[in-house]
């Protein structure tokens, strides 16, 4: 049955020519739905990355989640969604409407061009300001931890002063107990206050020296320092101004000689001692800084590769550092570090001059920083807590970078969704045209209509049912897949007849199923133009049975042949060699089998078999069996089962056989598709099997087997006369 040309004129044929499968673009869209959603959860994941980790900031991380920026990416991605909707809702309205086909499709691709420009621009956009505002969240918190680090020194400074200023509050409550006004004449008590003095030292490394002075500077007794105490002059301004305002002085840090330079501080507290008339005495107490305060100072709360602490106050129009930032590497000078307050971006500069407070700036190195300054409040000392801006900003760049990863995946699958929408104007403008040509379903043949690249168009029913596809899986799928070659130089013949309008062609081939099994078909495809383009369409017949029958008739007049070929053998044999040889021979000349062999019990059990003689395409097969049968004991061929059950063994395929699976692989590399092992007896005992190998599945119907079984009957009657010669005579 065969539709005319001008009937297939009339037919509005899709223009695309790669037709995708029909529902391809709703799995698009489907994915792209659920990948949208995956990348929003994955965007609202990175947002609140940081702050989940701090218990505290859980409301911070709330507030991220829902800044502006997530809201507008959110926002936007639901809007693409809805306008999907609509989009495939629409675009299905207008075509079942009735609407030009042509004019709907462009009025579509130009309204999916601007919806997904909008879109890219505004989750860009949105991106941008939640990234920014992330990075504002996370330096402002950072700040925050830098000025509670800063202040956190600055309550262990005043803390330690205090504690020295109660340690000369106790010493002064043991001086007061002594006659100090007769100390000037008494050796002796001088020698009573030294003793109170050194017990004030002993255990306290930070502590170094302890002197009593008079009120107009004059040193009364000492302990610790240098003996005679020469350079004492050092605190008798302190001393001085002490006696004077009759409170708590506090000298600089100064910078003792030795190597390295240690660094050394007075506390000077005046006080009244003696009776019945009190006297005024000073006390001083130098004690070393750095030997506990500093290293305090020093110590970053956390693991931190380049964060420090560092220790300035106001010198003149300098900087002075009071102990060595941790990453200077030049020479100090025994004055120590002083760095000029004009120096551009100093971080010390700006903490003196502008007070407490966060900035960033750069620091000595000239790196930039992220600062914070707190003063203390018992001396006149600046803490600068300072952590390179790398450093800081570096999780959160790195943050920044997932972002952008996931705002661009998400402008790509936004890209697939619009893509999607796009096939999907495409598959029902397709659908709607090839609805004109329903009536193909009425052939009672297979019908296909293809491209002019073999793209399947449409299908009818006896098609889909004949290899197995629905008519989704069919459309877009291209033809040539259905066939198997059976020669280039043939195809080529064939497409180049068909590239022009009129081209017919009649050709058998061997069609491919869904399930992988083949069948013949006799096809006659035509060439037909309609729009401008070349079409196709094909006509298929299966003749399966016809090709069956054929083979069939073929296949036993090639075994009738061989049976009197065998007869003239059995006729003239004088051996067992002969029979077995010559038989093999003649049944793969005659009987077109692949194989034929001759198998035995051998007399060695781990062997189990043996082939005396083998015809045909062997190719290390027979070795290859015997391995398998002498490694697998509990492994039975059907040569094997023949000779120890006397039964015909048939095996109509080795692909779907599971008896062969053992040698599966091997028989179908040779092109073994179907075998036989017939039984041989002499005096009732199975001597032998005759194994027969064909190159087509099914090759052995009820017929074949019944003849095949005859010539094993002569051939054990044969081999039954040659064990059995006849008796001499008298």
């Amino acid at each position: 049955m065969h539709p005319g040309r001008g009937t297939m004129k009339q037919q509005q044929l899709p223009r695309s020519r790669t037709e995708p499968k029909a529902g391809s673009a709703r799995w698009i869209f489907c994915i792209s739905l659920a990948a949208l959603g995956g990348l929003l959860l994955v965007a609202a994941a990175l947002t609140v990355e940081h702050w989940l980790d701090l218990v505290p900031s859980f409301q911070r991380a709330m507030q991220d989640l829902f800044s502006r920026g997530a809201l507008l990416a959110t926002g936007l991605v639901i809007a693409l969604i809805a306008f999907g909707f609509f989009f495939q809702r629409s675009l299905v309205t207008s075509i079942r409407q009735g609407a030009p086909a042509e004019a709907t499709l462009r009025a579509g691709d130009r309204l999916l061009v601007v919806v997904f420009a909008a879109f890219a621009l505004g989750i860009a956009g949105t991106g941008y300001l939640l990234n920014n505002d992330l990075r504002t969240a996370f330096r402002d918190e950072r700040m925050s931890q830098q000025a509670g680090i800063a202040r956190l020194k600055a309550q262990q400074i005043d803390q330690w002063v205090a504690e020295r200023a109660i340690d000369l509050g106790f010493l002064i409550t043991s001086l007061k107990g002594l006659p100090l006004e007769q100390i000037e004449q008494t050796p002796e008590l001088r020698q009573i206050v030294e003793l109170v003095l050194y017990q004030v030292l002993i255990g306290h490394a930070e502590r170094r020296e302890i002197m009593l002075f008079s009120t107009d500077g004059q040193l009364l007794a000492e302990a610790g320092g240098v003996p005679g105490h020469k350079d004492h002059d050092r605190v008798e301004g302190l001393v001085r101004e002490a006696a004077r305002d009759g409170k708590l002085k506090i000298g600089p840090v100064q910078l003792d000689a030795g190597t390295p330079p240690s660094p050394s501080m007075a506390f000077v507290q005046p006080f009244e001692a003696g009776a019945p008339a009190p006297r005024p005495f000073v006390v001083v107490l130098v004690v070393d800084p750095g030997v506990d305060l500093f290293r305090k100072i020093q110590a970053w709360p956390t693991d931190s590769a380049t964060s420090e602490v560092l220790l300035v106050r106001h010198d003149g129009d300098d900087a002075l550092y009071l102990f060595a930032p941790r990453f200077w590497k030049q020479p100090i000078s025994p004055s120590g570090l002083r760095l000029p307050l004009s120096t551009p971006n100093l971080t010390a500069a700006a903490a003196i001059r502008d007070g407490d407070g966060t900035r960033e700036g750069l620091d000595y190195r000239g790196k930039r920083v992220f600062i914070a300054s707190q003063s203390a409040a018992t001396v006149p000392w600046i803490v600068i807590a300072k952590s390179d801006e790398a450093e800081v900003m570096g999780p959160v760049d790195r943050r920044s970078e997932k972002i952008v990863l996931v705002f661009g995946a998400i402008i790509l699958v936004g890209a697939f969704l619009v893509w999607s929408l796009w096939r999907s104007q495409r598959e029902e403008t397709h659908e709607l045209a090839v609805r004109n040509l329903r009536f193909v379903h009425a052939v009672q043949d297979m019908f296909i209509v293809l491209d002019g690249d073999n793209r399947i168009l449409e299908t009818n029913e006896a098609a889909q049912k004949a290899v197995g596809y629905s008519a989704e899986e069919l459309r877009g799928m291209d033809a040539r897949y259905l066939r198997i070659p059976d020669g280039a130089e043939d195809a080529e013949q064939g497409d180049a007849i068909l590239a022009a309008p009129g081209g017919r062609i009649e050709v058998r081939a061997m069609i491919r199923r869904k399930d992988g099994s083949t069948f013949p078909a006799e096809v006659r495809v035509s060439a037909f133009e309609l729009d401008g383009r070349i079409y196709r369409q094909a006509i298929g017949v299966d003749i399966s049975d016809r090709v069956r029958l054929e083979q069939q008739v073929l296949r036993l007049g090639r075994v009738k042949r061989s049976l009197q070929a065998a007869t003239s053998i059995l006729l003239r044999a004088r051996s067992e060699a002969e029979i077995f040889d010559q038989i093999c021979s003649a049944l793969v000349e005659f009987g077109d089998y692949r194989m034929v062999a001759v198998a035995v019990a051998s007399g060695d059990p781990a062997e189990r078999i043996r082939f005396p003689s083998v015809a045909g395409h062997d190719e290390g097969y027979l070795a290859q069996a015997k391995s398998v049968l002498k490694a697998q004991p509990t492994i039975s061929g059907p040569p094997i089962v023949a000779i120890e059950t006397g039964t015909v063994q048939v095996n109509q395929d080795f692909a779907s056989n599971p008896a062969t699976l053992p040698l599966r692989e091997e028989a179908l590399r040779r092109g073994y598709r179907s075998s036989i092992a017939l039984p041989l007896r002499c005096h009732d005992a199975v001597v032998a099997a005759l194994s027969l190998y064909a190159a087509e599945a099914l090759a052995f119907d009820a017929e074949e087997v019944q003849l095949l079984t005859a010539l094993a009957d002569d051939i054990s009657y044969a081999l039954c006369r040659i064990a059995s010669p006849p008796a001499a005579k008298d």
